[in-house]
């Protein structure tokens, strides 16, 4: 007799990545019994619904994002597969602490998908974790060679330059000098390998870096 079917919710705020998701689960046999494009609807159709396993995104737009509704799915549910599928090399890049982040939900990087099979196999390993009972120690998600050395202060700078913030805007933000952020800008370019010259910009190419770490595409002339 053929195993039963597995039930997953995907939840995703861009509407062409949650119909490409929701195509490739249901090819390999997956049952998509709802689909979500925030956190409220989510934790909403998860109470609902019978579901197995919940695929998000990292990054919902405005309100709580992936990690808070994770959180929130593995409180009310211990036994449901969670599974976090994005673009984010590291978490702490799109402003979430490691340490909240639960201890047996799956952290895919999209680029890092070799073939279709990829999204079902990882649904089925976290629901049989989810429901093995045995909860293990924390886990940090994959993390890039770029970001694994790099501190939680290091990639909140790297994001707010890649935003244009000047040193002083920086500073204010985050209630240090303005020595304090140059500082901290000089030691997270020198980590990244990246040196200031008379073609190249120190903040451009930070910028750039974070953007790409985010799977931002960004284009030679930009």
């Amino acid at each position: 007799m053929a195993p039963p079917q597995i039930r997953v919710l995907v939840v995703e705020d861009d509407s062409f990545t949650r119909t490409t998701v929701c195509a490739t689960l249901r090819y390999h046999g997956v049952l998509v019994v709802g689909e979500a494009a925030n956190a409220r609807e989510g934790l909403q159709l998860a109470a609902t619904s019978e579901v197995d396993a919940v695929l998000l995104d990292l990054d919902l737009g405005g309100g709580p994002n992936g990690i808070d509704l994770a959180s929130a799915l593995r409180k009310a549910q211990p036994t449901l597969g969670i599974v976090i599928l994005t673009t984010y090399e590291d978490p702490r890049l799109a402003g979430n602490s490691l340490a909240t982040l639960p201890a047996d939900v799956s952290y895919l990087v999209k680029r890092d998908l070799s073939d279709s099979m990829a999204l079902p196999r990882a649904v089925r390993a976290a629901i049989k974790e989810a429901q093995s009972g045995a909860r293990p120690a924390r886990r940090a998600p994959r993390q890039s060679v770029a970001t694994s050395e790099l501190t939680d202060a290091q990639l909140e700078v790297m994001r707010l330059v890649a935003e244009g913030l000047s040193n002083v805007g920086i500073a204010e933000q985050r209630s240090v000098t303005e020595g304090a952020v140059e500082k901290l800008i000089n030691r997270t370019a020198r980590q990244l390998g990246i040196e200031s010259t008379s073609t190249q910009n120190l903040r451009v190419q930070i910028a750039r870096s974070y953007l790409q770490l985010t799977g931002t595409t960004v284009r030679d002339g930009d």
